[in-house]
């Protein structure tokens, strides 16, 4: 009975093991999604000046997999974000002398649609020129290789302080 009992708790171990790795593959939309996370400030010392470094963090989702573009020419960009300022109680985009669109390394080498998720983090968002409690807006999407857009998402409005 004894030896009966053991076996079966070994079983029992082994198949508890098992089980997780047998969950069925996540499946999304093929065009992606993004979900706004954070949005951090950091001090931080720029040609001897102190700025306010900025870092967006979101989550993404895409059915078939293709985000992302090759390292070879002709670079194409992937994540799109625009800034916006509010003045006199207006949120309106701000004209930039550099746009904020990201170049994003192809994650899959191969071709094989397979669906993914995970966070991408932008970091050196930097506010030069913001006075004390200026409020910013980020709005930002994605685009993957079918050229599918994702939603677009904000970071909500940040109080610069």
């Amino acid at each position: 009975m004894r030896k009966h009992l053991i076996t079966y708790m070994v079983l029992l171990l082994l198949a508890s093991a098992i089980m997780p790795s047998c969950k069925p593959e996540e499946e999304y939309p093929i065009e992606p999604t993004v979900t706004f996370k954070e949005f951090t400030f950091a001090d931080t010392i720029l040609l001897g000046n102190t700025v306010k470094q900025g870092t967006l963090t979101f989550s993404f989702t895409d059915g078939d997999g293709d985000i992302g573009f090759d390292t070879v020419s002709p670079r194409k960009n992937t994540i799109f974000m625009t800034k916006h300022k509010m003045k006199d109680n207006v949120l309106t985009q701000m004209d930039l002398l550099v746009d904020l669109d990201y170049f994003v390394e192809r994650i899959y080498s191969d071709d094989k649609k397979q669906a993914i998720s995970g966070d991408i983090k932008i970091e050196d968002l930097n506010e030069y020129a913001m006075s004390f409690g200026d409020t910013i807006m980020y709005k930002f999407y994605i685009v993957d290789r079918a050229g599918n857009h994702s939603n677009t998402d904000s970071t909500g409005l940040i109080i610069v302080n």
